[in-house]
Formats: C-alpha cells, sequence, structure tokens
C-alpha cells in the first residue's frame, strides 16, 4: 500500500500554480500590440484632391494648345512707320506692315495698302500705331478755301477735352480794343498737342489745330497771339468735309 506524502502545503502551492498558468496562457486579445509599437491609422484616400490635380494639367495643357493657336492666327496689317501728321497725304514710306492677333481690333490689312496710299490722315497718328480707316479720309483736310490755324488751350478760354472731328465756334472775346465777344468762325478740330512741365517746373499750355474757312483765317490768328481766341463745343465726331460756317 502506497503512501501519499502530499502535505496540505504542496497542494496549496500547487492549487494556486495552476490558475496562474492557465491565465498566462490565454491568447491576446485582438488589436493588441507589441509593447513600444505604434499603430499607424489606415492612409485616407482624398480622390477630389486627386481629380483637382488633373484638371489643372488638363487645363494647363488645352491654354497653352490655344494660345499656340492663336499666335498662328496673326495677320499681317497696316501701322504707322513714323508719326503722320493730320492733313498728310499718306505714302509708302508712311506705313509698315506688321503681324497681329485681330481679333477684335479695329485694323487695316496689309492687302488694302493701294487703297490707303494717297488717302489724308484726318488726326495725328503715333509711329508704330495700327491703322484703321478712322485716321484716313479719301479727302485733303486742307481743302479749297479752307486753312489750318493753331489756337491755345488757354482753360478759361477752351473746354477740357477736345479732340479729333469736334466742331467748335471761335469766339474773339472783350480785351484791347474789342469792347464784346464776336463769334469769328467754326471750326474743325483736326489734332490736339497737350500741354507739357517745362525745364524750368513751369508749365505750358497744349495747343489745339483747327481747319478754318480761309476769309477768316488772319481773324483767329490774330486773336489767338494775343490770347483772345476763346472756343466753343458743339458737335463732336464731324468729318473732315463738314461745312465750316463764318460768323456775322
Amino acid at each position: 500500500m502506497s503512501t501519499d506524502t502530499t502535505t496540505p502545503t504542496d497542494a496549496g502551492t500547487r492549487g494556486a500554480r495552476g490558475p496562474r498558468r492557465s491565465r498566462d496562457k490565454q491568447p491576446a486579445s485582438r488589436g493588441s500590440s507589441a509593447p513600444g509599437r505604434t499603430v499607424e491609422p489606415p492612409r485616407q484616400r482624398r480622390p477630389a484632391l486627386a481629380a483637382l490635380a488633373v484638371v489643372l494639367v488638363v487645363g494647363g495643357a488645352l491654354l497653352a494648345g490655344v494660345l499656340a493657336v492663336r499666335m498662328d492666327e496673326r495677320v499681317p496689317v497696316l501701322a504707322a512707320a513714323r508719326e503722320i501728321p493730320p492733313g498728310t497725304e499718306i505714302t509708302a514710306a508712311d506705313l509698315v506692315e506688321v503681324a497681329v492677333a485681330s481679333d477684335g481690333l479695329d485694323v487695316l490689312p496689309a492687302a488694302a495698302v493701294d487703297q490707303v496710299l494717297g488717302a489724308y490722315s484726318v488726326s495725328t497718328i503715333p509711329q508704330g500705331s495700327l491703322v484703321n480707316a478712322g485716321n484716313l479720309s479719301t479727302q485733303a483736310p486742307v481743302g479749297d478755301g479752307r486753312a489750318q490755324v493753331s489756337v491755345p488751350l488757354n482753360p478759361a478760354l477752351t473746354p477740357t477735352g477736345l479732340t479729333t472731328g469736334d466742331l467748335v465756334e471761335v469766339v474773339r472775346v472783350s480785351g484791347g480794343n474789342v469792347t464784346r465777344a464776336r463769334v469769328l468762325t467754326e471750326g474743325l478740330v483736326v489734332d490736339v498737342d497737350g500741354g507739357s512741365a517745362d525745364d524750368l517746373g513751369g508749365i505750358q499750355l497744349g495747343t489745339v489745330t483747327l481747319l478754318v474757312p480761309t476769309e477768316v483765317a488772319a481773324e483767329v490768328v490774330d486773336a489767338a497771339g494775343a490770347d483772345l481766341a476763346g472756343l466753343a463745343l458743339l458737335e463732336r465726331g464731324q468729318p473732315v468735309d463738314t461745312d465750316l460756317e463764318v460768323g456775322s
């Protein structure tokens, strides 16, 4: 017969260790990680940003294509080879051919050069400016019975904003031996030269070039020289062949 030599203390010890080993062998819960290791969250996709990038790339390519096409659409037109004063008969030396994108521009094609030669400028055409039909007339601005005169743009006697094609009334204002104002004639503005500052810091008055009937040209020049020529604006946008009435 065998004798059980297990003591109560040993039995208690085994009973206590058994459950601890059982707990140590339990599987780790889902989602746990090893000590010291960081679990990164899943990367978020941003389809809107990707779509925007595609749109920008495609849009840039389309814009470059449009610009390239527009460059290819440039056409030869006429421009001023030098400054052309009003009343000048246009010659080949006054013109130069340039290539521009003519969409929306008032220009004359280079092929129309034969129609431009022999025409007259109705206003100053700066060097390099594109020539258009509004700059030209088939009739000489200084025709029979007309003369060009210059009148200073005295702010007290002339309106502001005068431009080519304005029909004005030339008035000799009172002063000197003239006791009351008198209308001399109607005149047509063909050029305006704005004022500028001189070397001493003063202001030089601008001038306006008028077409007036020959019979009163001397009186207009005399009044302008005495700073007694006033201008009154009557109408705008008149052609160079506008009839000009002499004052009474």
